[in-house]
């Protein structure tokens, strides 16, 4: 059986694969406090880069997409 994971592990399990998270690949993952995530991640050392996808030359369909791209993630030490 496998773990469930909270919303914050997986919108960051999403950057770790992909580089960057969206509010529509969130919405349609049931996340639905994703900037609330964000704000979460920001406050812990995180750093991002947020733009709509119109800005980053996406297609028509991602303009009002909206992206969260880590410039900067915390270093996190393993005892």
């Amino acid at each position: 059986m496998s773990e469930k994971k909270t919303q914050k592990e997986r919108v960051i399990e999403r950057i770790n694969e992909v580089g960057s998270s969206f509010n529509f690949w969130a919405f349609h993952h049931y996340i639905l406090r994703l900037g609330a995530i964000i704000h979460d991640l920001k406050e812990e050392g995180w750093e991002f880069e947020a733009a709509y996808g119109k800005e980053l030359g996406e297609e028509p369909t991602m303009h009002k997409n909206f992206y969260y791209r880590p410039s900067n993630k915390p270093k996190i030490d393993i005892i």
